[in-house]
C-alpha cells in the first residue's frame, strides 16, 4: 500500500495533491494542533488584479491556542463564509472554468460543519474528485496514541499496512533527527514538486506561483490543473 499523510489544510497548492496523487491511501492528520494564521486556516490567491492576498477562515480565539485540528471551531460573528465566497466570485467569475468550479467550492464553504479539519477535508476531497482519482480516505484521529512525530508517523504507515511513504519535502530534516526512519520493509520517498506555470487571468506581470489549486482550477481547469500536478511531482528515495 502506497500512503502518504498530511495536516489538512485550507485549498491546499498543487503540491499537496501531488502526495495524494501519488498514495493509494492518504491519511489526513485531523487530531494534531491547529496552528494560528498558518495555511491550516487560510491560503494566498488573487484579490484584484495583480494583487495575492490571503483568504482565510476565522477561528474563535477561545479556541485556537493547544488544540487538535477536528476540535477547532470557527468564529461565525465574521460573516466569513458569505465574504469568502462573494471574494472568489469578484476575483474569478471571469476565468474560463470558473462555472465548472465554483459551485461544489461555495457549497462546502456554506455548508455548517463544526470544525476546521472537516471542512478542509471536505474542500480536498471534492477538489480530488474533479481530477477523477480513487483514493482510500483515514483519520489519524481514528488510532488514537500519545506518540508523536515520527513515532507517530511510524504508527499510522504500520496501522495502514503502507508499503512506500510519500512524505513531503520539508519532513526530512525531523525524521532523519527522530532517528527512527529508514526502517525495513517501508520505502521513503521525498516529494520534489516543480510548480509549472500557467496562464492567470488575474496577472499581467507574469506567473504567480505557489497559490492556492484553486487559481489553477478556475484558469485552466480540472484536467490540465491534475495533468500539471502528475507530470511535475517527483520523488527521491531515502536510502
Amino acid at each position: 500500500m502506497k500512503v502518504a499523510m498530511m495536516q489538512p489544510t485550507f485549498l491546499p497548492w498543487q503540491g499537496y495533491f501531488g502526495l495524494i496523487y501519488r498514495a493509494d491511501c492518504f491519511i489526513f492528520l485531523d487530531d494534531f494542533q491547529f496552528s494560528v494564521q498558518s495555511y491550516h486556516q487560510r491560503n494566498r490567491l488573487f484579490v484584484n488584479h495583480d494583487q495575492v492576498g490571503w483568504y482565510t477562515v476565522p477561528i474563535k480565539k477561545s479556541n485556537s491556542f493547544g488544540v487538535e485540528l477536528n476540535n477547532t471551531s470557527f468564529d461565525e460573528s465574521r460573516n466569513w463564509r458569505k465574504k469568502l465566497t462573494q471574494r472568489l466570485q469578484q476575483n474569478y467569475s471571469k476565468t474560463s472554468f470558473y462555472d465548472n468550479v465554483f459551485p461544489s467550492i461555495s457549497e462546502i464553504i456554506n455548508d455548517r460543519v463544526d470544525d476546521l479539519s472537516t471542512l478542509n477535508i471536505k474542500l480536498i476531497k471534492a477538489i480530488v474528485e474533479l481530477f477523477g482519482w480513487e483514493k482510500v480516505w483515514k483519520l489519524s484521529s481514528s488510532l488514537p496514541t500519545k506518540s508523536t512525530r515520527s513515532e507517530r508517523v511510524l504508527e499510522l504507515l504500520k496501522w495502514s499496512e503502507a508499503s512506500h511513504y510519500y512524505a513531503a519535502g520539508g519532513s526530512f530534516d525531523y525524521m532523519k533527527e527522530d532517528n527512527i526512519f529508514p526502517v525495513p520493509n517501508i520505502e521513503i520517498l521525498f516529494q520534489k514538486f516543480h510548480i509549472e506555470g500557467y496562464l492567470q487571468k488575474n496577472s499581467s506581470i507574469g506567473f504567480v506561483p505557489s497559490l492556492s489549486v484553486l487559481d489553477a482550477l478556475f484558469n485552466i481547469g480540472p484536467e490540465d490543473t491534475a495533468r500539471i500536478i502528475t507530470d511535475n511531482d517527483n520523488c527521491e528515495i531515502w536510502e
